[in-house]
């Protein structure tokens, strides 16, 4: 819950403010997520990171990777659908706006169990996140076996390529604090654009500055379990993230140079944290979803371009 000094409201010129909405209608993804960018980042951050056999693999097509990382928040500009459903509430889960109490042991892990704990709506309104990377996480595993058990040409290890970018890019949501909040962008305290300031604005403006811990591979026992423990850590840091902002914006008429400045001290130990924390949860789950595949011995070759048939 937030405290009352943060619910205190942050005046901003009336011109100001139009400016600003009209930026988020005009690009409602970018702001609602770690930024395209950033997303990019981490993702190149997580693939070098990686032990030498499967740093091998992804270094033949680590642009090809790390652009696809970005492409969940471009399914949901355009509408796309899987079999849960809309591909929106795949990128959060707002722990504190399920009436139950933090560290939220009593949220059921288990889909059927969550969805009937809270209903049907409010399940899907919630957001589905650990079970859309448990599902994508899956996927891959399938993949690297199909590698393994290739005889030829095959599809499979740009597939795999693929997937891994797709399931970066739900890993790295987890590590957001405003992915696990209903107070998603401080709409709640009058904070609003608070997410995209956060984990767009205030990365990018600093990222040469910023100090980020090596990747470190971790055991990953349960995906929908780390998911869980993520979004759960991530939802523990927003109050902290908002009295950084409002401290920031004491005073001000503007989101200057001078706010982010004041913004990057308050939240920068929170901001590295979660930044390494994401390119490290993305290289374990690559890991264990290759270990659970049994560790088939991966192609080192990237695609080769198709031969033209001369008739």
């Amino acid at each position: 819950m937030v405290t009352h000094a943060i619910c205190r409201q942050v005046v901003m010129r009336r011109n100001v403010g139009l400016v600003i909405a009209a930026i988020l209608l005009a690009v409602p993804v970018s702001m609602q997520a770690w930024g395209m960018d950033v997303h990019r980042f981490l993702t190149k951050r997580a693939l070098d990171g990686l032990p030498d056999d499967l740093k091998a693999f992804f270094a033949v097509r680590r642009d090809f990777t790390s652009e696809h990382a970005v492409d969940p928040d471009l399914w949901r500009v355009v509408g796309l659908k899987n079999e849960m459903g809309d591909e929106d509430p795949n990128h959060f889960l707002d722990l504190d706006g399920l009436g139950d109490p933090a560290p939220f042991k009593n949220v059921p892990r288990d889909w059927t169990a969550f969805a009937a704990k809270y209903g049907a709506d409010r399940a899907i309104k919630a957001g589905r996140l650990p079970w859309r990377s448990e599902e994508i996480y899956n996927k891959l595993v399938s993949t690297f076996q199909d590698i393994g058990r290739a005889a030829g040409p095959t599809y499979a290890p740009d597939n795999a390529r693929y997937l891994a970018a797709v399931l970066s890019h739900y890993i790295e949501d987890a590590h957001v604090p405003f992915h696990a909040t209903i107070n998603h962008d401080g709409q709640l305290t009058n904070q609003r654009g608070i997410h995209g300031r956060f984990e767009t604005d205030l990365v990018l403006r600093n990222l040469p500055a910023l100090k980020l811990s090596p990747v470190k591979i971790r055991p990953i026992g349960n995906v929908r379990d780390f998911v869980f423990d993520t979004l759960g850590e991530s939802q523990s840091l927003v109050e902290g993230v908002l009295r950084a902002d409002l401290k920031a914006a004491e005073g001000r008429d503007f989101y200057d140079a001078g706010y982010f400045a004041t913004f990057l001290r308050g939240a920068r130990p929170i901001l590295e944290k979660r930044l390494s924390d994401a390119a490290s949860g993305v290289a374990s789950v690559i890991v264990a979803a290759w270990e659970q595949a049994g560790k088939p011995k991966l192609p080192l070759e990237g695609p080769k371009p198709p031969v033209r048939i001369r008739r």
